[in-house]
């Protein structure tokens, strides 16, 4: 029974790797810490280059396992591993990883030595209430998917189709329309993780690794694509609470379906791949959320910019009103409505909506 108010903050991408760990949160630690639970999602595995291959220990997506003090600094709560790159040096990396995450208490959600294992909840209990955290991905190698008998990450895979324009005989060279579907295999398995989580706690929070990155994306970058609000709303509809997208490392749009929230995309939080010369841009959210009697009540975002050292640097709405623009620039196809405060900017829920 909860015996208080839980704060969440959730944050987009991690990786971490410099000479002072710490240091990537100098700023934004305060606030962290000032939450009862903060998540996000590693984008790099934590392992030292003994478990790498030969043929993959040259690639450098990874971190030193000594960059784990920078995520125990800030208070990072859990992760998701569900990710594009959490595989990129082998299972022996991922699993190091998840080692290392337990000996350090931080919970993981979206990897293991099996299926079974990449689909299993993270909860996290604070003051009585129940959160449980979910990570897929479906941005992937198909050789980082767990199966059965195969360790790897929670995947959803994602179809693409492409359909002539409407005056493609008028307009000979014309780009298609793109269409993407979500497997629907894999999507009723999300759909069961969830209503399964449900039954275990307060509180579901569905992470998730999609979309288009200005990497891959070309033009599309940033574009929410047809099959990332469909599986966030079927998310919702199972039961969770709240989804948070991330992968293109940049912000995309917010909407409320059904009186709960979904980010698209919170973009990178602390990303030292890039740092100091980024293509991913400076600006970024830290998502607040305020849990009562086993529920989200209030979810809200403090604006966020990327300084040259690559440290997340907190700020108010009104210095940060660009950011504020920018998120009510790219949620206004779904019509969200903000409250700007003068320390953060709520998002507003119909209350007929999330009473019910």
């Amino acid at each position: 029974m909860s015996d208080g108010e839980v704060t969440l903050a959730l944050v987009g991408d991690l990786f971490v790797q410099r000479p002072d760990p710490e240091s990537i949160f100098a700023h934004a630690a305060p606030y962290l810490q000032a939450a009862d639970i903060v998540f996000g999602n590693l984008e790099s595995m934590l392992t030292d280059a003994s478990y790498l291959t030969e043929a993959r220990a040259t690639r450098v997506f990874y971190s030193d396992e000594n960059m784990l003090s920078a995520y125990t600094f800030a208070g990072i709560s859990g992760v998701g591993v569900a990710n594009n790159h959490s595989m990129n040096q082998g299972l022996d990396s991922l699993l190091r990883c998840l080692e290392i995450l337990d000996g350090a208490g931080i919970a993981h959600a979206g990897g293991g030595r099996n299926l079974d294992e990449a689909r299993k909840p993270a909860i996290i209990e604070r003051k009585g209430t129940k959160v449980a955290f979910l990570a897929y991905s479906s941005v992937f190698s198909p050789l980082f998917a767990a199966t059965a008998d195969r360790g790897g990450i929670a995947t959803v895979r994602v179809a693409t189709s492409y359909e002539p324009p409407a005056r493609l005989a008028e307009v000979p060279g014309a780009p298609p329309i793109i269409h993407t579907h979500a497997d629907p295999r894999d999507a009723a398995a999300m759909q069961e993780d969830v209503r399964s989580a449900r039954e275990q706690a307060d509180v579901v929070i569905v992470s998730w690794h999609w979309g288009m990155s200005r990497a891959t994306g070309g033009s599309n970058a940033g574009k929410i694509l047809e099959s990332q609000v469909a599986m966030a709303h079927a998310a919702i509809d199972a039961g969770a609470d709240l989804v948070m997208g991330h992968h293109p490392h940049m912000l995309e749009g917010v909407e409320v379906y059904n009186g709960k929230v979904i980010f698209y995309s919170l973009g990178n939080f602390a990303f030292d791949l890039h740092s100091g010369n980024s293509p991913h841009g400076d600006i970024t959210i830290l998502v607040r959320c305020m849990v009562r009697d086993g529920a989200i009540q209030r979810v809200s975002y403090k604006p966020i910019r990327i300084n040259e050292q690559g440290q997340p640097v907190p700020v108010d709405p009104q210095a940060g009103q660009d950011i504020v623009q920018s998120v009510q620039e790219l949620s206004a196809d779904f019509d969200t409505q903000f409250q700007v405060g003068e320390k953060d900017v709520m998002i507003e829920i119909p209350r007929a909506v999330a009473a019910g």
